[in-house]
């Protein structure tokens, strides 16, 4: 998002969310209790952050218009919606009398796909005629460039699907800049013909072991393809060359208002070697960190009209020295309306004196030849490792050089404002917690309602009244959702932790029922019925099943890539299980655990180092910190891969070293799972990784499934992989802490396997 005015709004009006917190009663006995297939067919608004918005003002305030997602079971398919409402018919919606009235949008723009968000990265015009996005849907496709005209109704491609867009940037339609996908530095894996002769021999060194077995299949994991930055002024389009050679970018780009120059990252030619001490990460043991030979990256000013290229910062950005994480993304940069500043979220700037220093958000005034920097990210420091702050946006207040408001993230958002005149030193104004803070009293405020117990309703608010303009899963009356609860606790090191409690559908007090423990991410004002990710989770379908789920907020308490990271996360699970039991609330003896991604690690761990009696397991396409999985992601080493098993591990599995694996790795301690665990790959590069653990317990004769989705996606959108994924977990947890089986003729071969696993020594 780079149009300032545009932001504001983004950033103090539509992410202003009341938050309900009344609870949604029990529902009525004729109501059917929720089912995956329920969560599958809502309708969300899509979360702010990094390049996607759920809510966004035109710049001159006449439009609005507000993004969402479903799942499509019935086509199998994933479909993002676009409605465009005028303000003025909003205005006149909440002046009216007739409470039966409703607004309806002047235009809804549907796209879908089988899988993936189909609009990306959508943002208004600044002309405000209409909505520029790339349109698209898993994150591996060809992306084209759009124009969606609001007036006239009409999509325009700027673009063909065959160029590749990745990032862009748009004054209007004569004018913006993208960059593509070069196609003929692309990797393209040869076919062998069935007639082809057989080679009796090859050359396989450099190539990784993902490469030579599945060739063609790790895109999940190399590095991107390289891009080429592409510009169209005044209607003219041509390559981004300096000194005739192409401009390699696959950073953010931000346009100036007079379209004659854009801010952006490069590679730098030449990393200094002063620098791997002048820019440290956040962490000591950080993996990612700036090394001498590896490449950095730093702001620079293209102009377009000579090709000139300057440096905004002679400093690398903090992602190259680590000042960034899986939990927060980031805005890129943004100019001032007049065209005589930008703003940088998170790069370090260089000083005259060679002094150490932290990123921070910086200004740099054209003006004045000036770079300040506004707000410096740190943290905190605990007894067991740094939690960085990190910036995951900035932006000029309505479009002044003279005002920011910038959102921080250390586990949780921060946002202020700063101010400066007449010269003064930037001052901090206001702030608050969460994506926004409050601005002043607005004629009109459009707004998405939604939190853990309250689905979302798009909200229509001025001084006098409030109503509701869209609600988009009416459905739900008919649904016995439950209720869900913040709960917080604390661990015996004092931290405190909170995250989401699901009670079980007709919860009975004094009863004590099974407890399913989901470990990635938790945020208490978006309205999850699966929990954040849905991949393996089924957060209210297990409550429907008569479970406890409690959705675990991860990022707070444990800082990630050290030791500490694993025994960190499974204090926190075996604290929640303590006070849950002593509630009497949960059964210790009917305790399950859910890993995704980076938190199967943590499931793992907890499986095999944990003073919980586990009764079930499930991961899912995840890192588990094996000896294997070590070798296999060796040569990644862009995405630091290695580096990051050596600091969460604490050694590399080298020489005395490796008795540190022996001991720490999950791997090497099988022998302690007790749990029946089912590992859920999806594609076969993820069957790959995941083997060892799957073959180990095998090999131990304990309880263990083995499935495979057939996808390429991590964080599961398509309907059906969805179903798959969560209707497995539903089921698997069932038989395993209640004894129960769904009657479905299709699943007899499912629960005869499960029934051979129950009964194996």
């Amino acid at each position: 998002m780079k149009n300032a005015k545009n932001l504001y709004f983004r950033v103090i009006v539509a992410l202003s969310a009341i938050h309900i917190t009344s609870q949604i009663a029990l529902a009525q006995q004729t109501k059917k209790a929720f089912t995956v297939a329920d969560d599958i067919a809502l309708t969300y608004f899509v979360p702010s952050g990094g390049t996607r918005a759920q809510l966004l003002f035109s710049p001159d305030g006449t439009y609005f218009a507000v993004w969402s997602e479903r799942g499509r079971l019935d086509l199998d398919r994933v479909e993002d919606s676009l409605r465009f409402y005028r303000r003025q018919d909003v205005e006149d919606f909440l002046k009216s009398s007739d409470a039966s009235q409703s607004v309806k949008p002047i235009w809804i723009l549907n796209r879908s796909d089988k899988e993936g968000a189909v609009i990306n990265d959508w943002r208004w015009l600044p002309n405000s005629s209409g909505v520029a996005y790339l349109e698209g849907a898993s994150e591996f496709s060809d992306k084209r460039l759009v124009l969606a005209d609001v007036r006239r109704k009409v999509t325009e491609p700027l673009t063909s699907r065959a160029e590749g867009v990745r990032t862009f940037d748009v004054r209007d339609r004569e004018n913006y800049v993208y960059t593509a996908v070069h196609r003929a530095e692309q990797e393209v894996v040869p076919q062998k013909s069935q007639t082809e002769p057989q080679v009796p021999m090859t050359v396989d060194t450099g190539h990784s072991l993902l490469e030579l077995l599945l060739p063609g299949e790790n895109r999940r994991y190399v590095e991107s393809p390289p891009t080429h930055l592409w510009a169209v002024i005044d209607g003219k389009r041509f390559e981004v060359k300096q000194d005739g050679e192409p401009v390699a970018n696959s950073g953010d780009l931000a346009l100036s208002p007079d379209a004659s120059s854009l801010v952006t990252i490069l590679p730098i030619p030449d990393v200094p070697p002063s620098w791997e001490t002048l820019y440290p990460p956040p962490n000591p043991s950080m993996p990612f960190r700036i090394r001498r030979d590896e490449p950095a990256h730093y702001y620079v000013r293209i102009n377009l009209k000579n090709g000139s290229i300057q440096s905004l910062t002679d400093a690398p950005t903090g992602l190259d020295a680590g000042w960034g994480g899986f939990w927060a993304e980031a805005l890129g940069p943004s100019w001032s309306s007049d065209g005589q500043a930008v703003l940088l979220p998170g790069t370090f700037l260089s000083s005259p004196d060679h002094t150490l220093s932290a990123p921070c958000i910086a200004l740099v005034d054209f003006t004045s030849a000036t770079r300040t920097c506004i707000a410096t990210l740190k943290g905190r420091t605990d007894e067991k490792g740094y939690h960085p702050l990190l910036a995951a946006g900035a932006i000029f207040a309505e479009g002044s050089k003279d005002r920011v408001v910038a959102t921080t993230y250390d586990g949780s958002y921060h946002t202020a404002e700063y101010r400066h005149e007449n010269g003064s030193t930037w001052q901090l104004m206001a702030e608050g917690n969460g994506q926004s803070i409050e601005g002043e009293a607005k004629d009109l405020e459009i707004l998405v309602n939604e939190g853990l117990d309250q689905p979302p309703l798009l909200v229509a608010k001025n001084q006098q009244t409030s109503r509701v303009i869209w609600d988009p899963n009416p459905q739900l009356d008919k649904v016995e959702l439950g209720r869900a609860d913040v709960y917080k606790w604390k661990d015996k090191e004092g931290r405190l932790w909170e995250g989401g409690l699901y009670q079980p559908v007709r919860y009975q007090a004094g009863q004590r029922y099974p407890l399913v423990i989901q470990t990635h991410g938790f945020h208490e004002h978006l309205f999850r019925p699966s929990g954040l990710y849905p991949t393996g989770s089924a957060a209210r379908s297990l409550a429907a099943a008569g479970i406890f789920v409690l959705q675990v907020d991860e990022a707070k308490n444990c800082s990630s890539q050290t030791p500490f990271e694993g025994p960190c996360q499974v204090a926190g699970y075996e604290s929640a299980v303590d006070q849950l039991v002593s509630e009497g609330k949960v059964d210790p003896e009917r305790i399950g655990i859910i890993g995704f991604s980076r938190s199967c690690y943590w499931a793992m761990k907890a499986l095999t180092a944990s003073s919980i009696h586990f009764k079930a397991a499930l991961v899912t396409d995840g890192w588990m910190m094996t000896y294997f999985e070590y070798f296999a992601f060796m040569d990644y080493q862009h995405n630091g891969v290695p580096q990051q098993f050596d600091t969460v591990i604490g050694a590399s599995p080298f020489g005395e070293d490796l008795r540190r694996w022996l001991k720490l790795s999950p791997g090497f301690n099988l022998d302690k799972v007790t749990a029946p665990l089912l590992v859920a790959a999806e594609g076969r590069i993820s069957l790959l990784l995941m083997w060892d653990v799957y073959a180990g317990l095998r090999y131990l004769h304990k309880p263990t499934d083995l499935i495979q989705l057939n996808t390429d996606e991590h964080v599961l959108t398509n309907p059906a992989m969805r179903l798959a994924s969560q209707g497995a977990s539903v089921d698997w947890f069932r038989f395993w802490l209640k004894d129960e089986q769904d009657l479905d003729p299709a699943k007899s071969e499912q629960y005869a396997r499960w029934q051979k696993l129950r009964r194996s020594p």
